[in-house]
């Protein structure tokens, strides 16, 4: 099996995850009104409800807003994340593929794992690349390959 060819491509702040996020957002929204609304009484659970709804929004949005810009490298060797002048060995892992937007985990040796969401928009000259280098499973560790059935024998 061959190898894909050495890719760079962007990373960061998507429109597709900031959109995903507001509509998450505003989905809770209308479920917090519309619980308000049916309630009889008003008590400890919706503040309780109100509040961790609130937290979350916060925490959803700051995340968004803070997501780094870097570029996901794959030298034909290995996977690294590179932000300004550092670079971060990772392993990815596709979690959702939307065919013009990836959730990608990014999984260093050592320290938390970090989401990316790459996105067609961003280089679509490059896009076929990357996704030839996310699932070619040579561009995978051993130890992270997914598990496949074994063939079995016709007789």
């Amino acid at each position: 099996m061959y190898k894909p060819p050495a890719v760079i491509y962007p990373v960061g702040r998507s429109r597709f995850q900031a959109g995903l996020t507001l509509a998450v957002v505003f989905a809770g929204a209308i479920v917090q009104v519309v619980w308000w609304l049916i309630s009889k009484g008003h008590g400890l659970g919706h503040a309780l409800g109100l509040l961790l709804w609130s937290v979350t929004c916060v925490w959803a949005i700051w995340s968004v807003w803070h997501t780094v810009a870097a570029q996901l490298v794959w030298d034909g060797q290995g996977w690294l994340l590179r932000s300004g002048s550092s670079s971060l060995a990772v392993v990815p892992q596709v979690i959702v593929d939307g065919q013009h937007h990836l959730l990608i985990l990014l999984r260093p040796s050592t320290g938390p794992a970090r989401w990316a969401w790459p996105a067609r928009q961003a280089q679509p000259e490059r896009w076929l690349a990357l996704r030839r280098a996310l699932f070619n499973t040579s561009s995978v560790p051993a130890e992270q390959e997914p598990l496949r059935p074994a063939a079995s024998a016709e007789t």
